[in-house]
């Protein structure tokens, strides 16, 4: 030891705050690492909503590319340090390999928020895994292997030999194996988008139902006149003997594992325990054979039609006659659900056939399990010493004034806590988000309907009480806190603006920031609500009116009619709702809340609410619609006393009539006052009015705007989309209108 020389005071001072400062901007980053994996998580749970909408695609797509650059910086300067002329000896295992775990942890995370998305070829809008992915994976591999050659050493001295150092890390193995699982995965999204790309229930449906519905009309089978339920697919497609043909796709030879609508309905028919004891069974089904019609909508194919008579015939005895109105519109929305699945989702393209779920879950499984043993195993053979994460020794001796015990001649640098809480933290993460992927999987209909067709198809589960009883407790599994498409709920709004609850300051940047629109108010879509609608469509003789045929069919057409004749919609909604207010307030106070007047007031909102919030989803334009509510709602303002509608029914119809500027408020005044002069019994007012505002929102329905329709889903699927899809398979529409794709 007398050879051994004193380290310089300076330098050492010096190497400490180098490596201090390194070790802090890496924490630092690990940190904001964190945050942003945490966001694409959360995005990426409920994606389906949110991650095309405004600002939140963007942020979800920088996390996305910002952490690999963290991870690469954050791996690679380990050991990058200013030495200051000492010769240093630096280690730190536990560091590195946390440090390592980490990187491949985040990398699990990004590809389980990658969405994986095969639409048919005609629409163009392909999502699959991109070369990045496995390139990052590439990259973290190697970091892993380079150090764990190099037995996860910082910074050697001059005289120090690879060939003395050959302690391994206790968790050397986990790091391999999670490299090995997460290769899989990413092999996995690569497999099953290729082949759902190519498959015939996935990439390549549209164009094989177009010609599969050409097919069945041109064959002309027996009975089909009579027929209330084609032969509608719903799965199996793909099995089939399939041609090519000019127009799509057609099958050349139905085998027995094609599934069709009316072969699903036959069993229950026929009393099968399973599906004749749950018709929700049947209703999934015929919302997955609507699917595969609707998608045409979206993707731009064309689909030979059944012909607007039939096709109306067959709504109205299949989906109206038979079913009361809940399920009617659960059906559709189930249909609706499908449909955005399939374009935003990556349930449908990952989870495809039968050998990918399994495949999937198996992978996903070992994650977890590999997870909780290294937790585990960190857990119980950690040292509790060691509580920094580089420790250095130099070829000189420390001054006394540098030494962290005093018996030593080593350096303590950082502190491991930066290492493990990040690491845990993403152990959990990872954990949750594989657990998550299997229990969305198990609880989604897409798992369903594909239980449902391969019990369909096996005359052996048929037989068996066993199969039947597993399925019966299978299948009604679901998550409720899931946020659905549809909720069930429509927004409300009106004119003169009422008084909304004041929003918080802090939530309010937030909605705008994430491209949300504020939580306006919003009611259950009610049983008399659909009810209405549904008797209204049943009625309409396959045409649709601007409320004119339950203005005629009540006697006070006559009158009125001059309401209902502006080519505007938008124009029509105003005048009715202005008018709508009034006959509430001079009624409104004098009983209580019958079914017609709940619908006639919800509709009546609704249709604003849709002017006011999305307007791209209303004829004829999103601009004209949101100039013209803006103009009208200041000319009410300015009207009334305080913009209120607590005004003396007299009151209201002399200030809106004398006061307003603008055409709109005049003729609603007009109409409210006509309205109550010609309706003498309230309950007649009220019918006459549910009937109208059902008749107008069917009309409205038909926006043909379907980038809207697939884009407004962010606060949920709207009541006007279902009515669009149930207008779509009744093939009503108002005339003289183009579809906008």
């Amino acid at each position: 030891m007398a050879n051994v020389t004193e380290c310089s005071h300076s330098a050492v001072t010096n190497f400490i705050r180098g490596v201090n400062a390194q070790l802090w901007r890496s924490n630092t980053l690990m940190a904001a690492n964190a945050v942003l994996v945490l966001i694409m998580v959360a995005i990426s749970a409920s994606g389906r909503h949110y991650r095309q909408v405004g600002v939140t695609r963007f942020v979800f797509q920088g996390a996305t590319v910002l952490y690999l650059p963290i991870i690469s910086y954050v791996v690679s300067s380990i050991g990058k340090y200013n030495t200051r002329g000492l010769d240093m000896y630096c280690y730190g295992e536990y560091n590195v390999v946390m440090l390592l775990i980490w990187a491949v942890l985040v990398q699990i995370v990004g590809t389980n928020t990658s969405a994986t998305v095969a639409i048919d070829d005609d629409d163009g809008q392909k999502l699959g895994p991109s070369i990045e992915l496995l390139a990052r994976a590439v990259w973290t591999s190697y970091l892993v292997f380079y150090y764990l050659h190099h037995h996860y050493l910082i910074m050697p001295s001059i005289t120090f030999h690879y060939k003395s150092f050959i302690q391994r890390h206790y968790l050397w193995n986990f790091l391999i194996v999670l490299c090995v699982l997460s290769f899989a995965k990413i092999t996995l999204k690569f497999y099953a988008f290729e082949k759902a790309r190519r498959s015939f229930a996935l990439g390549r449906n549209s164009r094989l139902v177009a010609g599969y519905m050409e097919q069945l009309l041109g064959e002309n089978h027996q009975g089909s006149e009579n027929e209330l339920i084609p032969p509608l697919i719903v799965m199996g497609e793909e099995k089939q003997e399939i041609e090519e043909t000019p127009h799509g796709y057609t099958i050349k030879q139905r085998k027995n594992s094609l599934v069709t609508i009316n072969k699903v309905w036959q069993m229950a028919d026929n009393n099968d325990i399973l599906l004749a004891r749950r018709p929700w069974l049947t209703n999934l089904c015929l919302s997955f054979a609507l699917f595969k019609l609707l998608k045409h909508q979206f993707a731009k194919c064309h689909l030979v039609v059944l012909g607007s008579t039939k096709a109306f015939n067959f709504v109205l005895n299949v989906l109206l006659n038979k079913r009361n109105p809940e399920t009617v519109f659960r059906v559709i929305a189930n249909e609706v659900s499908f449909i955005l699945d399939s374009y935003y989702s990556s349930l449908p393209t990952s989870n495809f056939g039968r050998l990918l779920p399994v495949l999937n879950i198996i992978v996903s499984l070992s994650i977890i399990t590999w997870c909780l043993l290294a937790m585990a195993k960190t857990a119980y053979l950690s040292d509790p010493s060691v509580t920094h994460q580089i420790y250095c020794e130099p070829s000189c001796v420390l001054p006394m004034e540098n030494r962290f015990y005093s018996n030593y001649n080593q350096l303590y640098l950082g502190n491991i806590l930066f290492n493990s809480l990040p690491t845990y933290s993403l152990f959990v993460v990872v954990i949750l988000a594989e657990a998550w992927d299997i229990i969305s999987y198990f609880c989604s209909n897409w798992f369903k309907v594909t239980l449902l067709c391969s019990y369909v198809t096996h005359v052996s589960w048929q037989q068996s009480p066993c199969m039947q009883r597993l399925l019966a407790l299978v299948l009604p599994f679901k998550i409720k806190f899931i946020k659905n498409y549809w909720t069930d709920k429509m927004g409300q709004a009106s004119l003169p603006a009422q008084p909304q609850p004041k929003k918080c300051v802090f939530t309010q940047p937030f909605f705008y920031f994430f491209g949300l629109r504020p939580r306006l108010q919003h009611v259950n879509v009610s049983s008399d609500v659909k009810a209405s609608i549904i008797d209204t469509l049943k009625n309409s003789n396959n045409c649709l009116s601007k409320g004119t045929t339950a203005l005629l069919n009540n006697g006070i057409g006559n009158h009125v009619l001059w309401a209902c004749e502006e080519q505007d919609t938008s124009h029509v909604i105003l005048v009715w709702h202005i008018a709508t207010g009034i006959f509430e307030a001079r009624y409104g106070a004098s009983t209580g809340c019958s079914a017609e007047k709940n619908t006639t007031m919800h509709l009546s909102r609704y249709c604003v609410y849709l002017m006011e919030s999305t307007p791209e989803l209303l004829p004829p334009d999103k601009a004209w619609s949101k100039k013209l509510y803006k103009i009208v709602s200041e000319d009410i303002k300015r009207a009334l006393p305080g913009g209120s509608m607590s005004v003396e029914y007299g009151s209201m119809v002399e200030l809106l009539g004398g006061e307003s500027r603008h055409e709109v408020v005049n003729k609603g005044a007009r109409l409210g006052k006509q309205l109550v002069e010609l309706v003498q019994d309230e309950e007649t007012g009220w019918h006459i009015l549910a009937s109208f505002w059902s008749e107008l929102i069917l009309y409205v329905a038909p926006s043909h705007n379907i980038k809207a329709h697939k884009k407004a889903r962010a606060n949920g699927t709207e009541l006007v989309t279902l009515i669009w899809a149930l207008l779509r398979h009744a093939e009503i529409d108002r005339p003289n209108t183009q579809a906008v794709v």
